[in-house]
């Protein structure tokens, strides 16, 4: 097989085209546990910007963060793989980064040329990046500003949310995406945590859900 495209396209284009909602890995179709929670009447209109803020923070995002980045160095993408799916705190939770990971990797062997198979989706795309030279930092960053939008767009169809209170809250949690990316800069394997409790639990709960529209 030939080896990697190198084009002279923008690294931000690609980028952007990696993490839109229109590439096909199936976002929309994921709650991150939000689902149950929105049930529970936890998270309502009101409260989503915490619940994300927290998640950033102290859960799936500063942990996806951190595999992204030491991916993106890793010799062997493998082990890295194996902690990813380890340190997952449910069933749905690993589905989520298994099925995008799977989707993720086919896109890039099919149009960049880039051997990736069988990886979860932040490990995907630290791999994805590697191969392309890619900006590390800005992966981060619009990596974790398209899970927020992803999210909140799963909220609307949850909730009473409507389309400008959506955009004010994935506007206000940017700075938060940029914050978080920078934050795991020095990071290892060594630091993954995660003390996003409420929504772990509620991702475990999602299972039971009946009836439900996310996978997750």
């Amino acid at each position: 097989m030939d080896g990697p495209i190198r084009t002279p396209t923008d690294p931000v284009l690609t980028l952007a085209q990696w993490l839109s909602p229109g590439f096909p890995i199936g976002a929309f179709a994921y709650s991150s546990g939000l689902e149950q929670a929105i049930a529970d009447g936890v998270v309502t209109p009101a409260t989503v910007e915490d619940w994300l803020s927290d998640m950033l923070r102290d859960g799936n995002g500063m942990v996806d963060a951190i595999l992204i980045r030491v991916a993106a160095h890793a010799v062997n993408p493998i082990e890295v793989d194996q902690i990813a799916r380890a340190v997952c705190p449910s069933r749905e939770r690993l589905l989520e980064i298994d099925a995008q990971g799977a989707a993720f990797c086919a896109q890039l062997r099919a149009t960049w040329h880039v051997e990736a198979t069988g990886l979860t989706y932040p490990v995907a795309l630290g791999v994805g990046i590697r191969q392309l030279d890619l900006p590390l930092t800005l992966a981060v960053q619009m990596y974790l500003h398209a899970w927020v939008s992803a999210v909140v767009a799963a909220c609307q169809r949850l909730m009473a949310l409507g389309q400008t209170e959506a955009q004010r809250i994935v506007a206000a949690l940017a700075p938060l995406c940029s914050d978080v990316a920078r934050a795991s800069k020095d990071k290892t394997l060594n630091d993954l945590t995660n003390q996003s409790f409420a929504a772990d639990i509620a991702a475990m709960r999602h299972e039971t859900l009946s009836p439900r529209i996310f996978r997750t």
